[in-house]
């Protein structure tokens, strides 16, 4: 514990100062980019050919202008008529002044000498504008209007001179002014990255020193979690060596209660020992799954996967539940679905302990009713992986039962998946209970998931996914019950619609055809080969007609109806709870063999 009372370097302060030290560098670093940018070559060309082009077009503006001039002085008799070339040339000229007065040189021209440069360009526009009307004379052959139109372009050189220097002169100071701007972002840089460089460096001694204490930190975790395996180590020995030393008496108790269950002589009522042996059995296994869960937080706990049927060993598990059943009159099914293997390999031992708990748990919910176990394939995980003994699947186990559904803390408790990020590694056992939490931890420890929907009053369903292996020599062996002849009808009369889809699905893998009755009628007057006489409210008023009619027709009826079973005229074959798939077979094998059926 002193660990945690000690003062580590790393503070809240000091967390909030590397925090503002990485905020700073990539405000830095975005800044000096900015500017980077902002004075990269590009900007660069582009100051230099606005520069370079106001220069241009106002000296070609100049050149052009003399150009007219000359072309004009140079005239004679025989150059009439002129076909439009002095016009060619005054267009020549005009567009000079429209490269001037558009686009960046525009723009760049403009504010030169507050604007005076823009009102020089606009008189000579004018002004050359008016020289139009005489232009268009001489083009005609009147070439009396030569000298005043050469006159008029004498006289606008003034404004044009004066306006190329005032260019001139504008143009240098933009430069010159471009030049300043990028050596002060040249400065600005320089700075900035003198920052960079002293924040890289703070930076580097927080990463540094808390490098340093990271790996302190990890040292000591690494410490503390050898000292709690050796705590769970430590507990796992304890709970076992109570274990092995409670064994005795408890087995003696166990005896003594047997002894008393079978001498009837000295009346002891039944139940008492009954329940002095189930007890006993409660606290033995009570204390193994205290063991068992020691054993898991130490990671000490291995699996033993062994080759057995699956079959037979479901229904093992389902008739220890009996007495429990019995005793709360609960009606218990078990389904598996033809495609699983009946042998395969995984460690039953602990199957049986997620199974045994999850049934438990249905029954302590469920005040009356039906249980339903399913086993079949994982719809999650389909795929087939390959493994040292064979294929490797995945078999869902799923235990519904129609009780009153269990309380909202418990489901909220039940809700942790370690396969997550951020989850803890299982329930708290003192919310969940001792057999659910080791129940949970179970399922992860053997590479599975453990999935279950809820709702008041409607039940609850546990759905947990489990891989096995099947053995190479076993891969083909699957539940392959008997099959009936095709198109052979069977009618299952029961009230219980979750029992009634459970009890098709068992005869559907006997080839049969289902009818379901709804509402538990006595549909007597439809033609079926076989009826599943269960739980009706109408037996009563149409229970004897029906059955009679059926025997009429030599109908066979299976039935687990307890008022049934008790008319001895009617050929009404019992059915024991729970119902399994190898105690329909051996009825439906009888009544439909083919030597019970003679070819016509």
């Amino acid at each position: 514990m002193q660990f945690f009372k000690e003062k580590i370097w790393l503070s809240k302060f000091k967390q909030r100062m590397l925090y503002g030290f990485i905020a700073l560098i990539i405000t830095i670093t975005v800044a000096v980019f900015g500017i980077i940018t902002s004075t990269s070559d590009s900007s660069k060309d582009n100051s230099r050919r606005i520069f370079e082009s106001s220069l241009w077009n106002a000296l070609q503006l100049q050149v052009q202008s003399y150009r007219l001039l000359n072309y004009l002085i140079e005239l004679d008799e025989s150059d009439y008529p002129l076909n439009g070339r002095a016009f060619f040339e005054y267009d020549l000229l005009m567009s000079r002044i429209d490269l001037l007065r558009e686009g960046q040189v525009g723009s760049l021209i403009q504010g030169f000498e507050e604007g005076r440069t823009t009102r020089l360009l606009n008189i000579i526009n004018g002004e050359l504008e008016l020289l139009s009307l005489n232009l268009s004379k001489i083009e005609m052959g009147d070439h009396s209007y030569l000298p005043e139109l050469i006159v008029r372009i004498k006289q606008i050189e003034v404004q044009t001179n004066e306006f190329i220097a005032l260019v001139n002169k504008g143009s240098n100071e933009y430069i010159t002014d471009q030049h300043r701007t990028l050596q002060r972002n040249l400065d600005y840089i320089q700075l900035l990255s003198i920052a960079l460089l002293i924040g890289l460096l703070c930076l580097c001694f927080f990463i540094v020193k808390g490098l340093a204490e990271l790996n302190k930190l990890f040292r000591r975790n690494s410490r503390l979690e050898v000292s709690i395996n050796s705590v769970y180590k430590d507990r796992a020995e304890m709970l076992a060596f109570i274990h092995q030393e409670i064994r005795s008496p408890i087995n003696a108790i166990l005896g003594i209660a047997k002894t008393l269950h079978g001498q009837k002589a000295l009346d002891v009522p039944t139940s008492l020992s009954t329940h002095i042996e189930e007890s006993g059995q409660q606290l033995l296994q009570t204390i193994g799954m205290f063991s068992d869960l020691a054993l898991i937080d130490a990671k000490q706990l291995t699996l033993s996967p062994t080759t057995e049927n699956l079959p037979a060993m479901l229904e093992s598990y389902l008739a220890e539940l009996e007495p429990q059943l019995t005793r709360k009159g609960l009606i218990c099914i078990l389904y598996i679905d033809p495609q699983i293997p009946s042998r395969v390999h995984l460690d039953f031992a602990r199957v049986k302990e997620i199974l045994i708990t999850l049934l438990q748990n249905a029954i302590t919910y469920t005040p009356s009713g039906s249980i339903s176990l399913q086993i079949r394939p994982a719809t999650s995980n389909a795929a087939v992986l390959q493994s040292a003994n064979g294929d490797t699947r995945v078999m869902q186990i799923a235990i519904r039962d129609t009780g009153l559904g269990m309380p909202t803390e418990l489901q909220h408790n039940l809700r942790v998946n370690p396969s997550l990020p951020m989850q803890q590694e299982g329930p708290l056992l003192s919310k969940v209970g001792v057999s659910l939490t080791l129940c949970h931890k179970l399922v992860y420890l053997m590479k599975g998931e453990m999935h279950f929907s809820c709702a008041p009053g409607k039940g609850s369903e546990f759905w947990v996914d489990i891989p096995f292996d099947v053995t190479n020599h076993a891969a083909s062996d699957k539940f392959t019950p008997f099959l009936c002849p095709p198109n052979t009808q069977v009618l299952v009369v029961e009230t219980d619609i979750h029992l009634a889809k459970i009890i098709g699905l068992q005869l559907a893998s006997f080839n049969m055809d289902v009818t379901l009755s709804k509402e538990g009628d006595l549909q007597a007057e439809i033609d079926v080969d076989l009826v599943i006489l269960g739980n009706t409210h109408h037996f009563k008023r149409e229970g004897l007609d029906a059955l009679e009619q059926w025997q009429e027709r030599s109908c066979p009826v299976l039935s687990y109806h307890p008022q049934a079973s008790l008319l001895t005229e009617f050929a009404v074959i019992p059915l024991q709870f729970p119902l399994t798939q190898s105690q329909f077979e051996p009825f439906i094998r009888r009544i439909f063999a083919p030597q019970n059926h003679p070819a016509p």
